[in-house]
């Protein structure tokens, strides 16, 4: 079984599970679950490269794709601050995946 299926297969199991417990009143328990480590932090020079090369947008533009102030932006590539969070996450996934930014965009 392909690792696409196996997940499918357990997430589906999970849900079903879910469901009949809703249904009967039984607990529903909590399952360890092994998460990804956090990002690392992204330098200010990444945060240029990223924005000017990779997704050629505006410091305007990144604000409004990383819901966060062009002060933010413009803190992060002058070096005072770094993103973190949420918006750590979002550009990772950006830099990794440049195409993401028109599905963003176009609100998908």
């Amino acid at each position: 079984m392909a690792k696409k299926d196996r997940f499918f297969e357990g997430l589906r199991g999970a849900m079903t599970e879910g469901v009949e417990a809703l249904r009967t009143g039984r607990p529903l328990t909590v399952r360890d679950v092994i998460l990804p480590p956090p990002p690392r932090p992204m330098s200010a020079k990444q945060i240029i490269r990223l924005r000017r090369q990779k997704m050629g947008v505006s410091q305007a533009v990144l604000a409004r794709l990383t819901n966060t102030a062009v002060q933010t932006v413009q803190a992060w590539e002058q070096g005072r601050t770094r993103p973190s969070g949420c918006a750590l996450r979002l550009l990772r996934l950006m830099d990794r995946k440049p195409d993401i930014v028109q599905d963003i965009m176009a609100g998908g």
